[in-house]
């Protein structure tokens, strides 16, 4: 219709005509040559970029439609040809616009329900379904796919998500798999200078443990570059950058390089201004060790030095990690004695917190046998002590029975020989030694051998203590009860094995848990719904702080554990020791979906 218009001005004036005909031109063209590369940068479907780029060239030729009028209004002419362009201008206008609506309001949904999928993956996560979980998030996926196509910035941050997934599973390559796949899209449409192409590159490098250590190298200096260009060289992302080439660096016996950039990221994370203990923990161990392969134990000595001020807030993983950091310095420096003393606050910690699953466990254990054994007085009980490492419930036989006197003798840790059969789990040897006269009832301890058992999963041996002991309600001087331990291990199934009609559900221990405040705090779900189910107190008060089994579930963030709480009679609006409900403690621990859901059901009870 334009080009009717400007065909009609020739024989009033034919330069205006022929000005008209290239402005007219010029617009169209200049759409498609400039603006249809930008709006594929966005990466949509083909059909989506044509409906963007022909709307923008309808609206620019306006400009064009009010130039041909305003010449037609200038020389009187009858513009007869006005109204048509109108009419027909309006519904070819209307339709690229009207479909462009559609389209808007289609991603948007996608948007709103690809957050949604990503909710009910941890939901479900929390639930211990992680396939249903994989299975949402892997089609939420691929219908971010069929709506904005392959190559859109929000496929990208689903296959983020799906990787992020991955990793919270220890499915590390299926994760790099992800990640490379959204850093690919992302370089493509943000450009390599792109703070989220650096970060999507470094969980790519992080995730993919079968990558060469050198092209990682490369690739976290090409991210190191661009975190440091765009968010300043003292940003915690760039000190955890410089963490992992260090220990790529590493990898590739290039302790030097390690060192320098272990060193680089620490001193980033003391200027920072966010709260960093844990990494500042993490990389100083690190850094230790490199100095011990560079035979440098002073300087190794020197780094734990300033690290031990934080060592209590650690979790016992770390802690195990530093004492044993700490063993091999002093062996370096010919403290033996010192280097025994550390090996034995490693094998307590062990024994009272971490278990006999750790793989550094057996040389921990041998390298204090000397010290176990000393109440014994008699060579013959390392022995003992290493058959019951190993189950060899046969060799221990002839020995107790000439040594009766050490069935229930405690060693140098404060256990009986029956207490270390429990923990490692071997039923055999705990038949043999109640049949020779060991006790299964003394609670004198903080760790009778029911609970024992309990804490550390040991599914046969519990059932067969539940037979022996005198009462299943074993509670220490401390007052810890065996489903206070069954809490701490978090394997619900352990409660089945305690058949007691009397089990106290509601005991409190010295710390004023119950066992369900204690498995909601370590959001273990099947624990808490078991408990629940067994009549346990949904709102019973810790008499310390004065939170609720839903406190404590709001506070670390754990949906369907509150969820169950409230359904069961939990309060949303009772307050701590602090004066914070359930709702006001999440939003203080930044667990936005869990405010969301206490508001929820605060207004449903409400109605």
């Amino acid at each position: 219709m334009l080009l009717l218009g400007a065909f009609r001005l020739v024989s009033l004036n034919a330069i205006l005509a022929v000005v008209a005909l290239i402005v007219c031109a010029a617009l169209a063209i200049g759409i498609f040559v400039y603006a249809l590369p930008v709006f594929a940068r966005s990466g949509a479907r083909r059909d989506y970029v044509m409906c963007e780029t022909i709307s923008a060239s309808a609206v620019a030729n306006y400009v064009g439609f009010l130039m041909v009028a305003g010449f037609a209004k200038k020389y009187d002419a009858n513009p007869d040809w006005l109204l048509n362009s109108l009419f027909f201008g309006g519904i070819f206008g209307f339709f690229p616009w009207a479909q462009w609506q559609l389209t808007l309001q289609r991603r948007a949904k996608e948007e709103r329900n690809h957050q949604a999928a990503v909710l009910e993956s941890r939901r479900l996560l929390e639930l211990d379904a992680p396939k249903d979980a994989e299975d949402k998030l892997k089609e939420s996926l691929l219908q971010a796919e069929v709506v904005f196509g392959g190559v859109h910035l929000h496929p990208a941050q689903a296959a983020i998500d799906l990787g992020r997934y991955y990793i919270d599973t220890d499915q590390r390559q299926k994760a790099a798999r992800m990640f490379a796949r959204a850093l690919k899209i992302r370089e493509q449409l943000l450009g390599e200078d792109d703070v989220r192409v650096s970060s999507t590159l470094m969980d790519w490098v992080n995730a993919d443990d079968e990558m060469d250590p050198s092209q990682a190298v490369n690739q976290m200096r090409k991210a190191l570059l661009i975190l440091e260009r765009q968010l300043g060289a003292y940003a915690p992302p760039v000190a955890l950058a410089y963490e992992r080439v260090g220990e790529l660096q590493q990898r590739l016996n290039n302790l030097n390089e390690a060192e320098n950039a272990l060193r680089r990221s620490l001193s980033i994370l003391k200027k920072a201004e966010t709260n960093t203990h844990r990494d500042l923990f993490r990389i100083g161990l690190k850094l230790a060790r490199i100095y011990l392969e560079l035979k440098r134990p002073k300087d190794a000595q020197e780094t734990l030095d300033g690290l031990e001020s934080s060592l209590s807030t650690q979790r016992g993983a770390m802690q195990l990690d530093y004492i044993l950091a700490q063993v091999s310095i002093l062996n370096e420096l010919n403290e033996h004695q010192a280097s025994h003393d550390r090996a034995w606050e490693a094998l307590q910690l062990l024994q009272r917190e971490l278990g006999p699953a750790t793989s550094e466990f057996k040389q921990i254990w041998e390298g204090c046998l000397d010290r176990l054994t000393e109440p014994f007085l008699s060579p013959e009980a390392k022995g003992v002590y290493s058959a019951i490492l190993s189950g060899e419930s046969y060799s221990i036989r002839p020995v107790l029975q000439n040594n009766p006197e050490w069935l229930n003798l405690k060693d140098a840790s404060g256990w009986t020989l029956i207490q270390w059969a429990c923990f490692f789990g071997h039923e055999r040897i705990v038949e043999t030694l109640t049949g020779l006269g060991a006790s299964v009832d003394d609670v004198t301890d903080e760790w009778p051998p029911l609970h024992i058992a309990c804490r550390w999963a040991h599914r046969r041996l519990i059932a067969l203590l539940a037979t022996k002991v005198q009462s299943q309600n074993q509670s220490t001087k401390q007052g810890w009860h065996p489903l206070h331990r069954c809490a701490q291990n978090g394997d619900s199934r352990l409660m089945e094995l305690l058949t007691a009609k009397d089990l106290e559900v509601d005991a409190t221990n010295d710390r004023g848990d119950t066992p369900l405040l204690l498995s909601c705090r370590l959001g273990h779900y099947l624990m808490a719904v078991g408990l629940v189910a067994r009549g346990a107190d949904v709102n019973k008060v810790n008499s310390l702080s004065g939170r609720t089994p839903l406190h404590e579930a709001a506070y670390i963030g754990h949906r369907a554990i509150a969820e169950c709480l409230v359904h069961n009679g939990g309060k949303i609006d009772a307050r701590d020791r602090a004066g914070l409900t359930p709702a006001e403690l999440a939003a203080q621990a930044e667990k936005e979906s869990v405010v969301k859901l206490l508001l929820s059901l605060a207004k449903g009870q409400k109605g």
